[in-house]
């Protein structure tokens, strides 16, 4: 059974700060056991940022089924921003709680499969969810380069490399 913080996720986020240099801090001075379940903690927030991904997966595939098209493109988006999230809170150590994050969202570790072509994926899924959340032109429809479907597709593709990279490397499942 995965670790649960006894404190709220945001709180221990806020009070490990860089949970690495946290984790560190704690096996120089000796405390090694807490250090591991410090990292249990992460992995349990990082898990929480994994599974809200997949529910907004399912909210995308719900909206294509609805003709959603604005919906689909959004949660999309959405779902590939958590689970990069969190990505980057295990690996980096923090992520930031504000709106300044989703410009981070396609900076994924350099050993993250295809880095590259996800980063300027996730921009383009940023892309797409801005211009069908505030865009209410009437060419905003012919604006985008991948369809409603093609971005579902795209954020569930991401998912999965995401799920993949996870258990690989840290044994995390969902």
């Amino acid at each position: 059974m995965p670790k649960v913080p006894l404190i709220s996720e945001r709180e221990f986020i806020k009070l490990t700060e860089n949970h690495g240099k946290f984790r560190h801090r704690l096996q120089m001075l000796g405390h090694e056991k807490a250090a591991c379940e410090v990292m249990e903690n992460v992995q349990h927030v990082g898990r929480c940022w994994l599974r809200l991904a997949y529910e907004h997966m399912n909210d995308a595939k719900a909206a294509i089924g609805l003709n959603c098209d604005r919906a689909a493109y959004s949660r999309s988006y959405y779902a590939a921003y958590n689970a990069s999230k969190s990505i980057r809170y295990i690996v980096n150590g923090s992520v930031s709680l504000t709106a300044d994050d989703h410009k981070k969202a396609p900076d994924l570790p350099d050993d993250f499969p295809e880095v590259e072509k996800w980063a300027a994926d996730i921009t383009s899924l940023r892309e797409h969810r801005l211009r069908a959340d505030y865009d209410n032109w009437g060419a905003t429809g012919s604006e985008h380069s991948l369809s409603a479907r093609d971005v579902v597709d795209l954020a569930e593709r991401f998912l999965s490399e995401a799920k993949q990279y996870l258990e690989a490397k840290f044994g995390i499942r969902l």
